[in-house]
């Protein structure tokens, strides 16, 4: 039994409670999250347009504004992060015989919604439209209602405190430190657990890890010809870390639209959005403050054309979260095409040419990878309906496992056919010795794909390429490759010639 259903336990053995009702509050507390929130995002989503107009049902009041919003969106109580712990505790107490409230400021539908959900509760009292149920306005109507046997309350934020002070007992969950020292101050209220550290989960939702796809900006400047310059590895770093908060960006506009679907998969339901731990009214702020960082590093630093690229990179994130992600193929021609924007991006910031070959190279590269990505999907996902937002079945696991592999081999076939072209040769002492690259790169790609085959891959193949040994190996041995042809010593061409 967890630490808090240990205090949680309190509540159903102690005889004297009994007659007393348990009112339990909704957002943070009986969810890890906001619904009014959540109504914000499921209006994104859907009926976008409606946001235009949502400001001005604020003239009415919050809970006039609280009940406009609740008509007009169609929230799934099924959907929502709830605290697990607690929900096995209220259904114990239900067994008992002790009376359970909802309590909450979160609009009426909107409440009871999730109250015939879950069965648990005897009333609901909530935001009726003219009165928002929150702060003083809860604790009078809870001792309005219950004055004579007194209750318990379950709470979660500052607000909570002031209902405290009426309740014969209140527990505190999910708060945040300062909320906690309030709490300590009032004899009859018991901690029961503390809030996840936001930063912790905001550095999580930055994905800082993936930042190191950005490094693909930095490759133009690593493979022309020479020694760079300091400018230009200045300019390529800017440049990547310009890209690096507008992926973040996507990231956090990606899980805000996604959030349903992640609290559905075996593994995205951790995401700092979908798990609560990042409440979801951080994620407009975070979104705009990533895009204008990104673009005002672009502009003061970077070529105009950069921030032409940086925009359209932009586009195509968005584009994959709202739209493409949803088309068959065209999703992983996309996510590859984003990958060789990146190389793209770094030759327009530095004054680099990109050849045609690393473009490529690059694209039949990054496909592979991205239906490595979508056959993990497909593997782990359970019958044979269609994926939520993608548009592959399980049968279609057989398809992907083919072209997975061969747009790999056509990687291979691009660089081999750059090494016998011979239109590089003025970078190399010795060209020839780019050979040695291939069979390293086709061993790469098998690799990658035994191991999805497997179910050994994780949900992002690029991510697990960055942190598996033998992958940066294989990469180690590319980069000794090129410039051992680069730089190849007399003697070695003497052999090659000799040979």
């Amino acid at each position: 039994m967890s630490s808090s259903l240990l205090v949680w336990k309190v509540l159903w053995e102690e005889e004297t409670a009994l007659a007393r009702p348990l009112c339990v509050d909704l957002d943070g507390t009986l969810i890890s999250t906001d619904t009014l929130w959540e109504c914000v995002l499921w209006m994104l989503r859907r009926r976008p347009w409606l946001l235009l107009i949502a400001p001005f049902w604020l003239l009415g009041g919050r809970a006039s504004f609280k009940r406009r919003v609740a008509a007009s969106v169609t929230l799934d109580p099924a959907a929502l992060p709830y605290r697990t712990d607690l929900v096995e505790a209220l259904k114990r107490i239900k067994t008992s015989g002790r009376k359970l409230v909802l309590a909450t400021a979160a609009d009426h539908a909107i409440a009871d919604g999730i109250a015939q959900h879950l069965g648990l509760f005897d009333e609901v009292l909530a935001s009726d439209g003219h009165a928002n149920l929150k702060a003083g306005a809860k604790r009078e109507r809870l001792a309005h209602a219950f004055g004579q046997s007194g209750f318990d309350y379950v709470g979660d934020s500052h607000a909570d405190l002031s209902v405290f002070e009426r309740a014969t007992r209140g527990f505190l969950v999910g708060s945040s430190a300062r909320v906690e020292a309030l709490a300590r101050n009032k004899g009859n209220v018991t901690i029961v657990s503390s809030r996840p550290s936001v930063l912790r989960a905001l550095i999580k939702e930055l994905r800082p890890h993936q930042w190191a796809k950005n490094g693909l900006v930095v490759l133009p400047v690593v493979l022309a010809p020479g020694i760079p310059t300091l400018e230009l590895i200045g300019r390529a770093l800017l440049a990547a870390l310009a890209f690096s908060m507008c992926a973040s960006a996507g990231y956090v506009w990606n899980d805000l639209l996604d959030i349903e679907a992640d609290r559905a998969h075996h593994t995205k339901r951790n995401r700092p959005f979908a798990s609560g731990a990042l409440p979801v009214a951080f994620g407009p702020p975070l979104f705009l403050g990533l895009i204008a960082l990104g673009f005002s590093l672009s502009l003061w630093a970077l070529p105009a054309s950069f921030s032409l690229m940086l925009l359209l990179y932009f586009a195509g994130t968005v584009g994959y979260s709202l739209y493409f992600k949803r088309i068959l193929i065209v999703d992983v021609i996309v996510l590859a095409g984003l990958y060789t924007h990146r190389i793209l991006a770094g030759g327009i910031a530095t004054g680099i040419p990109i050849s045609s070959w690393l473009m490529g190279f690059s694209l039949f590269l990054f496909l592979s990878l991205a239906f490595a990505k979508r056959y993990v999907e497909l593997a782990l996902h359970q019958g044979d309906e269609k994926i939520k937002n993608r548009d592959y079945y399980k049968v279609d696991l057989q398809m992907i496992g083919a072209m997975g592999p061969a747009s790999g081999f056509l990687a291979a076939l691009v660089w081999s056919l750059y090494v016998e072209m011979g239109s590089h040769a003025s970078r190399y002492a010795e060209p020839i010795v780019l050979w040695l690259a291939v069979p390293v790169l086709l061993y790469w790609v098998t690799r990658i794909w035994i191991l999805t085959g497997r179910g050994q891959m994780q949900d992002d193949p690029v991510r697990f390429a960055l942190k598996d040994r033998v992958s940066l190996l294989c990469v180690l041995l590319i980069g000794l490759v090129t410039l051992l042809a680069r730089f190849t010593p007399s003697w070695l061409i003497a052999f090659i010639a000799a040979a």
